[in-house]
């Protein structure tokens, strides 16, 4: 019976620490990042997801997050770092104070106007996000991104 006491008490608080959102210090994460400068296309896309996936929250939330993609040389930059670069990230403005909790993978953290930075330890293959994703049950196809490829 201690056992399953055990056990319970360490899935409370385990489960207790993901719900807190992202550890964040001043809007960085403390963990080992990548830092890249953003396009003026990709800060299209941030603004874009704000005004349209965000502000319409309450009918938009069925939709995949993870619509922000990486250029070709950010995308290689991590590719040598981790052996590997998903297609899509999920973008958070930590500048704007952003740390929903929930589960985590593949994050850009916009941390100031220009700059984001992409947490190492959070970065996933496509496949492990697709299991993710499909675990969310969110539907890839936002109104908001139309030409969103598959995952």
């Amino acid at each position: 019976m201690r056992i399953a006491y055990l056990f319970l008490a360490v899935f409370v608080l385990t489960a207790a620490a993901r719900a807190d959102g992202l550890p964040l210090r001043d809007g960085r994460y403390p963990g080992e990042v990548l830092v890249f400068d953003l396009t003026a296309a990709q800060k299209k896309v941030i603004n874009l997801y704000r005004t349209c996936q965000l502000e319409n929250f309450g009918t938009m939330n069925i939709y995949s997050p993870y619509v922000f993609r990486l250029t070709p040389s950010q995308s290689q930059a991590l590719k040598e770092k981790k052996g590997f670069s998903p297609k899509y990230f999920q973008i958070y403005e930590t500048v704007r104070g952003f740390n929903d909790a929930g589960r985590h993978w593949n994050l850009a953290l916009r941390f100031s106007r220009d700059q984001i930075e992409i947490p190492l330890d959070l970065v996933v293959t496509n496949k492990e996000a697709r299991v993710e994703h499909n675990e969310q049950g969110w539907k890839r196809h936002s109104p908001c991104f139309p030409k969103l490829g598959k995952q």
